[in-house]
């Protein structure tokens, strides 16, 4: 880790360390990781999963957060160095997609979850349109992701179940393989996303090559 302030380096150093010792986080296919502006799209069961791909990933990572934290003491101070950047919920996704777009274009890199929200289910649900929208107009990759092990931290916990952090082929969309109209090739580029990470579900191994996807 040799991005980000000495204060998140410190802090990243310090959750690998736990994570490692209270719940055994493994981690697979981190070498794949590029460099320049990224997304990393994960599945999302648990709100453990956000920080366990943050440990995994070697990169220093942005997060949207609800505003509403922001003014809390300490809490608000350190979401700010932990990369949280704070968004109007009442604006919706656009918010988060704006904010999101801008660290893209710095040549950051960001955790973002296709599906949209928080889901314990086996079955993944549809994926939101954004992952693809920021695909389209910023033209970074994207690095699939799979977690698991978080639905139910006390099985970690007692040694029953260990995280696990997935990562595959960091995935360049080109434009000329994908529908003309661009809300349709927003939800292809999200549909291919979601689909590489229920790959890397039923794999052991990360899989896939670094190539231009097309559209299913």
């Amino acid at each position: 880790m040799r991005e980000g302030s000495r204060f998140y380096r410190s802090c990243w150093w310090l959750a690998l360390g736990l994570a490692r010792l209270i719940f055994r986080v493994r981690i697979e296919g981190a070498s794949r990781i590029p460099r320049g502006g990224l997304i990393v799209a994960s599945n999302h069961a648990s709100y453990a999963d956000p920080p366990m791909v943050g440990v995994a990933a070697h990169r220093e990572l942005f997060y949207v957060t609800k505003g509403e934290v922001f003014p809390i003491p300490v809490l608000g101070w350190l979401l700010r160095r932990w990369n949280a950047i704070p968004i109007d919920r009442s604006r919706g996704d656009r918010a988060a997609l704006s904010a999101y777009e801008g660290k893209l274009l710095e040549g950051k890199a960001v955790f973002i979850a296709p599906e949209g929200t928080r889901n314990k289910a086996r079955d993944f649900l549809p994926p939101k349109p954004g992952v693809g929208m920021l695909v389209y107009r910023t033209g970074v990759p994207v690095l699939p992701a799979y977690v698991s092990g978080t639905r139910n931290l006390w099985r970690t916990l007692l040694g029953w179940e260990p995280i696990v952090v997935r990562f595959g082929a960091a995935v360049y969309y080109d434009r000329s393989q994908l529908p003309t109209a661009r809300r349709l090739a927003y939800q292809a580029i999200s549909q291919d996303v979601m689909h590489k990470i229920d790959n890397l579900r039923q794999s052991p191994t990360p899989t896939g090559t670094v190539a231009s996807a097309s559209h299913r």
